[in-house]
């Protein structure tokens, strides 16, 4: 039974007698009506319903009544919100697709008629918060913060995630960066996104942790949690800026995306603390290459138009490559603004000697068979379906290589596909996602390193770090003759260029450097003075340093 606290508040006897006789006078002269009133009543309130029932009842049956309305008006409750929960099925659905496509105006468009149920309002407000945290103010302004005097040398980095939680490309660049920073002498910390690890099913992170002697500070949840990400965004704001009282830094470095930028320039606004952007690839248009239904939509545009304010209000500019400094230039930033920090390594790579032979064994990769592949995350874009296609052409000409595709993502099943179809099985070999050391280990057992990416913006746009570190170890590299990539290797032979998308000019290429040990060795040697000369973290760190030097004067 509900307890008498649960219960609403009771309708006096007489009342209830004459509710209930008005309503069997109503219901004999216009049945339908009342019924439907009659419906919408214990829909919305069968609790109170159940008690006005009982109170009518003469004395001596209220109890038993009462015993029986109360269970049953608890059913109808439960039954209501699953009928009403079916029968939003399908404008949730619809929001869904218009929400993933980009149309986040029309998704809320979809659910306005129904905001009568509390959890269709929940959804509304989760897709109104994505929205705002993408329009022209996501945080609100506040009042002005005193910070003491400046800690000479030291910089906060806002970053989405990082070590140890998250492995990946993004989170690795950090710490290498960090850790230069911090031997060429600056004072490095870094704060990741509000929330994170914690959201993300960390329970025991701590809010704070020194990795490789660099602290990292979290920013973990207390008292009511934002669901969406313009709230956990002002959230975030608020605490940065107190960061940045306590530690006093001289500059605050952001890297993408706009969450972390828009947490950054609030904290400049709020402390004066000079705000590096760095743009380490444009993810509207990584987002938008997944469904050609979402290019030009209205989240990719107003994205765009977001990254592109950030950019232009930041005092300074970081990303990877000339050609991602011309698209930044295109968004109205002056190129004297834009510096280059290239995906690097360390310098200790250069010189490394990790055992691919014990990889290649372990994969049944014979002495003397050419390995062709790549250390990637396995998503449409990185191309390999290109490169399995290439492989089956050299299988049919005679010249076959073996693949290795290492790695894990959306597009593996799919892969795994075409290598049944294509009859593969004995020549190529995807063990999925491995460890760091494992993946440099994989480096060393390929003999051409393939990067095959399609001809996308986004792949034209953003330069990815495995070819570097192939290049580094000494392996040739064969790439998509795309303008990110074609910079990776300079003018001195370090690398070969073949037309995206075309399996037979890539066998052209592997079956050339197949049969020619020479040049393979010739192409690596090449690369490795390519990336000695331009990209290992240590010149880029002396980089960070002038460029922080400059802003904090």
């Amino acid at each position: 039974m509900v307890s008498e606290a649960s219960r609403p508040e009771k309708v006096s006897p007489k009342s209830a007698r004459a509710g209930l006789s008005g309503f069997l006078k109503g219901f004999v002269q216009h049945p339908v009506i009342v019924s439907r009133v009659l419906v919408t009543r214990v829909k919305s309130d069968p609790m109170r319903v159940a008690q006005a029932a009982a109170d009518a009842m003469p004395p001596r049956l209220r109890p038993a009544v009462g015993r029986v309305a109360w269970p049953v008006a608890r059913v109808v409750k439960v039954t209501a919100r699953k009928i009403a929960r079916r029968m939003a099925d399908g404008p949730l659905e619809a929001a869904k697709v218009e929400f993933e496509r980009g149309r986040m105006t029309k998704a809320i468009e979809v659910l306005g008629p129904h905001a009568r149920w509390p959890f269709i309002r929940r959804r509304i407000a989760y897709y109104e918060g994505e929205k705002g945290a993408i329009g022209p103010n996501p945080i609100p302004p506040k009042s002005k913060v005193i910070v003491g005097e400046r800690v000479e040398g030291r910089v906060l980095h806002c970053v989405t995630n990082a070590l140890p939680y998250t492995q990946a490309g993004y989170t690795v660049r950090t710490h290498r960066i960090v850790t230069a920073q911090r031997a060429a002498g600056l004072d490095p910390h870094v704060v990741t996104s509000w929330g994170w690890p914690m959201l993300q099913g960390h329970a025991d992170a701590e809010p704070y942790e020194e990795i490789d002697g660099v602290p990292y500070h979290r920013l973990l949840p207390s008292g009511e949690v934002p669901f969406e990400s313009r709230g956990r965004m002002i959230r975030g704001a608020g605490e940065v800026t107190e960061l940045v009282r306590t530690l006093r830094p001289q500059v605050l470095h952001a890297a993408t995306d706009h969450r972390n930028g828009s947490v950054a320039l609030a904290a400049r606004e709020r402390t004066g603390t000079p705000f590096v952007y760095e743009v380490r690839g444009f993810l509207e248009e990584t987002w938008a290459s997944r469904d050609a239904a979402r290019i030009g939509s209205e989240r990719h545009l107003l994205q765009r138009d977001r990254e592109a304010h950030l950019m232009r209000s930041a005092d300074a500019v970081v990303t990877l490559a000339e050609t991602m400094a011309a698209e930044i230039v295109e968004r109205g930033v002056p190129r004297e603004r834009i510096f280059l920090a290239p995906n690097a390594v360390d310098d200790t790579l250069l010189t490394a000697d990790y055992d691919g032979e014990a990889f290649r064994a372990a994969y049944g990769i014979k002495p003397g068979e050419v390995v062709a592949g790549s250390v990637s995350s396995i998503v449409g874009y990185e191309g390999f379906a290109t490169l399995l296609s290439a492989a089956a052409l050299l299988r049919e000409a005679g010249t076959p290589v073996r693949v290795l595709i290492v790695g894990d993502g959306a597009e593996r099943p799919a892969l795994l596909a075409q290598v049944e179809k294509l009859g593969l099985g004995d020549l190529a070999i995807l063990p999925g996602r491995v460890g760091p050391e494992e993946a440099l280990q994989a480096q060393a057992a390929i003999d051409i390193f393939v990067c095959p990416r399609d001809d996308l913006r986004v792949t034209r746009l953003v330069t990815p770090l495995k070819p570097v570190e192939a290049m580094a170890l000494g392996k040739p590299v064969v790439l998509s003759d795309l303008p990110a990539l074609s910079e990776l290797v300079g003018s001195d032979g370090a690398g070969m260029l073949v037309a995206p998308g075309d399996p037979s000019q890539l066998a052209k290429a592997l079956a050339g450097l197949r049969d020619d040990p020479a040049r393979r060795a010739e192409m690596g040697e090449a690369g490795r003075a390519e990336v000695a000369a331009k990209r290992t973290w240590g010149r880029v760190a002396e980089m960070y340093r002038g460029l922080y030097a400059s802003l904090a004067r």
